[in-house]
């Protein structure tokens, strides 16, 4: 019987999804555009998730320089995710790729000549 259960434990904890973690980072934009939207997927993957906006926000815009901490769920085996902001006025959708949420707690989010650039510290 202890055999039993102790198998039936080991099944349930191999059936068991990975949970994903509440996690930040801050977004410091240096885009010289309103940023309207923000979203972020596991790099490569194109699933994209809104980020978690603290419900006394609201629908929030991110001014040209400011801070703003981005609320997402990580997985606890991944590092790496694609940003995608979509900016005031033209909707216009813009991906960074690769930020490594795991080893930078902000990132630089930049255009230079409409090309995004990232710089993780």
């Amino acid at each position: 019987m202890r055999i039993k259960l102790l198998a039936g434990g080991m099944l349930m904890a191999i059936a068991t999804p990975a949970l994903a973690e509440d996690w930040d980072f801050v977004l410091v934009n240096k885009t010289g555009k309103t940023i309207k939207l923000v979203e972020v997927s596991q790099a490569g993957a194109a699933d994209w998730k809104k980020d978690k906006r603290d419900e006394d926000f609201g629908a929030k815009t991110i001014k040209p320089g400011d801070d703003y901490t981005v609320h997402f769920d990580k997985d606890p085996k991944v590092c790496r995710y694609d940003v995608r902001l979509t900016f005031e006025g033209d909707e216009t959708p813009i991906v960074w790729t690769g930020f490594d949420a795991c080893k930078f707690a902000f990132g630089d989010f930049a255009l230079n000549g409409g090309t995004p650039t990232l710089k993780g510290t």
